[in-house]
């Protein structure tokens, strides 16, 4: 038996190995004995572990990642990877695949500054001000490394280096420091308002494969009702809201929680015929429905108010503002019409649609 002293062993605990043959115990204690003449610590390194160092060195040189830096970055995912079995070559393929998937190798400092420029216009002051405060968070090393290195616990031994010691402060500035490493440019939406042909229109009509579809797009092309498929007013409605003298809406199911009345014009009546007296408008998976046809319609997949557009344009042509605005449930005094609805549609067109 050799005793290996703790500042000589791999786990910084005193250790004991044990030998078949005296002499080879003998060997290896004579190794351990000119290690630490020679002024080295901690030598008692397993095998295998030394190959997967010189493996994980192969791999950041590749990359031409210096080796320390590196390893600073390395002992950082170790502490993550570690509790799921990860190893160190395992820990070092997920760097590297993740330095070869950055496509933009921007860094910290740079993301920073950007989400910055754009916050100027929605952030409040009180956050604006906290954010400004994050190069002294956690300091200029972690500003100027690649976002996508960053692991959590790099987060929060920069945090903890630059002053955070509570544990309700470091979870605090955290979410700071995620709002800027997840932080993408804001989706502005398009104010283009589209409408459908009435080609466009024959289309998704001819794509409906049962008469309770085709009788749900009627009511969307022809009554404007608003077609958001999961909570929208046409996932509410009922046949017993269809009347002689039009669709009664009440204010239990509409947008504005107001009371309207649609008139039934003569192509969506035509189009109604037979349908039954109660029951949902809409038939069973209707959202998956909805996106099928307007996938089979060109030029409008991803529209989801096409149809209302349609309806209002046409209308609006057809039969006026006062008329159209009580038909979208929109206030007497509201310019939305006329934003957005006023396409270059003739009043013989707009009556043709609906005739």
């Amino acid at each position: 038996m050799v005793s290996v002293p703790a500042n000589m062993s791999s786990t910084g605990k005193r250790q004991r190995r044990f030998f078949q043959d005296p002499k080879d115990a003998e060997k290896f204690a004579a190794g351990l004995r000119a290690k630490y003449r020679s002024g080295q610590r901690g030598g008692m390194i397993p095998f295998n572990l030394s190959m997967e160092a010189v493996e994980a060195e192969r791999i950041l040189s590749d990359y031409g990642i210096g080796v320390l830096d590196g390893a600073k970055q390395i002992a950082s995912m170790m502490a993550i990877l570690e509790p799921h079995g990860a190893t160190l070559i395992e820990a070092v393929k997920d760097y590297a695949a993740r330095l070869a998937a950055d496509d933009q190798p921007e860094s910290f400092r740079e993301r920073w500054l950007r989400a910055m420029i754009e916050g100027e216009e929605r952030w409040s002051k009180i956050y604006a001000r906290d954010m400004s405060k994050i190069e002294r968070f956690i300091g200029m090393e972690m500003m100027d490394r690649r976002c996508s290195t960053i692991t959590p616990g790099m987060i929060t031994s920069a945090l903890r280096e630059h002053g955070a010691k509570a544990q309700s402060t470091i979870q605090h500035r955290t979410r700071y420091v995620n709002a800027i490493l997840h932080f993408k440019p804001r989706h502005r939406k398009d104010s283009t308002v589209h409408i459908m042909t009435p080609s466009q229109c024959a289309q998704m009509l001819r794509a409906c494969e049962s008469p309770a579809e085709r009788r749900v797009v009627a009511v969307l092309l022809f009554a404007g009702i608003r077609p958001m498929a999961e909570d929208g007013e046409i996932s509410r409605l009922d046949w017993q809201h269809f009347k002689k003298d039009g669709i009664h809406l009440p204010g239990t199911i509409t947008k504005t929680g107001t009371d309207r009345i649609i008139p039934i014009m003569p192509r969506l009546a035509r189009l109604l015929r037979g349908h039954p007296r109660s029951g949902s408008v809409v038939p069973p998976n209707w959202p998956r429905i909805y996106k099928r046809l307007r996938k089979a319609v060109d030029g409008i997949h991803g529209q989801q108010d096409v149809t209302r557009h349609t309806f209002a344009s046409n209308f609006l042509a057809a039969y006026g503002e006062k008329s159209t605005k009580e038909a979208m449930g929109h206030t007497q005094g509201s310019q939305t019409l006329f934003r957005h609805y006023r396409a270059a549609i003739t009043e013989a067109a707009g009556l043709k649609f609906f005739s």
